[in-house]
């Protein structure tokens, strides 16, 4: 049985930085479906008053830009149609992983990071993401032999410079 507390995260709101929300809007203003009761990215086949399916929008518009941005790769087949040979899975999963590795990188706090992957705990955020600074552990270790080794007496070849 899941914990209440998770389902609270996991239910609670995100915040929307105000940029975000503006080139939202301006996506909005651009659509076919731009009325206030329509959603920011419309079904289509449902006149603009349901969402789009979640796995048509990783096709049609996140996989492209993922191939765009050489994430994915694709080539052209002879008809000149793009075509998406990478097997790999590419989804909103990995844009959220992406987030949570890159804010604990850049040294964010856990518990905004948790917050806003909206974590149970902080405890599990860092369990799942803290591989993202296993590079900084390492520079982080090398700083400290360094400092050891540099105080070490000349012996063995023990010297950090």
């Amino acid at each position: 049985m899941r914990d209440v507390y998770e389902v609270q995260a996991s239910k609670g709101p995100v915040p929307l930085h105000p940029l975000l929300a503006d080139l939202m809007l301006l996506w909005k203003q651009k659509t076919t479906y731009s009325q206030t009761g329509d959603w920011v990215f419309p079904s289509t086949r449902l006149d603009g008053k349901q969402p789009r399916v979640a796995n048509m929008l990783v096709e049609d518009r996140l996989r492209p830009a993922a191939v765009k941005a050489g994430v994915l790769s694709s080539y052209r087949d002879v008809r000149g149609q793009l075509v998406y040979d990478d097997p790999r899975r590419f989804g909103f999963h990995n844009l959220r992983h992406s987030l949570a590795s890159f804010l604990i990188r850049i040294r964010t706090d856990p518990k905004t990071v948790q917050t806003l992957l909206r974590h149970s705990d902080a405890k599990l955020t860092l369990q799942f993401y803290t591989h993202a600074v296993s590079r900084d552990r390492m520079v982080a270790a090398g700083k400290m032999l360094t400092a050891i080794l540099s105080h070490a007496p000349n012996k063995n070849g023990l010297r950090a410079d």
